[in-house]
């Protein structure tokens, strides 16, 4: 009876785990031809000491780094650019997503973490403000509730820049 039991848990927690999927992107990757904002750096943001940042390619991808626990972007670019830092974004998929910009609006869409089952997707809304800068108003849930925002973000110049190439978006 034990025995049953425990074949019964097992296959149960295998079922569970390929059952949960990761949601789809809102929208596929198109690239960005556009010059409405610079991409030869990384955009970030900053509140309560922190400083949170995004690269965007040509090629439609976005890349968003873990939170940094400094404003100064000084150690930002120096936590960067350590030895191991992108390797470890690279195989985190919830760093990576699409983004899109149309008649001056931005929109990305990304994974969320996840404390059980798939991933969930989401998507950012906001205005383009000057090609160094946009501001992100909406937040839109995988089940379709909206939150708003209002996170701004200014561009800097970096280099290098990281690669785009991942395994999660084709």
């Amino acid at each position: 009876m034990i025995k049953i039991i425990k074949i019964t848990i097992i296959i149960c927690t295998i079922a569970l785990f390929y059952s949960c999927k990761d949601d789809e992107l809102f929208f596929t990757r198109t690239s960005y031809i556009g010059n409405e904002l610079k991409i030869d750096g990384y955009y970030y943001k900053q509140e309560e000491g922190k400083t949170f940042v995004k690269f965007l390619f040509r090629n439609g991808i976005i890349l968003t780094c873990y939170t940094f626990s400094s404003i100064d972007l000084d150690v930002v670019e120096h936590r960067m650019l350590s030895e191991n830092y992108y390797t470890s974004l690279k195989n985190d998929k919830s760093r990576w997503g699409v983004f899109e910009i149309k008649n001056h609006t931005i929109q990305w869409s990304a994974w969320s973490t996840s404390v059980g089952g798939g991933l969930p997707s989401f998507k950012c809304i906001g205005t383009i403000t000057n090609d160094t800068t946009f501001h992100i108003t909406k937040n839109i849930n995988s089940g379709g509730q909206e939150f708003e925002k209002n996170d701004i973000y200014h561009f800097r110049q970096f280099y290098p820049k990281p690669d785009s190439t991942n395994i999660f978006i084709k």
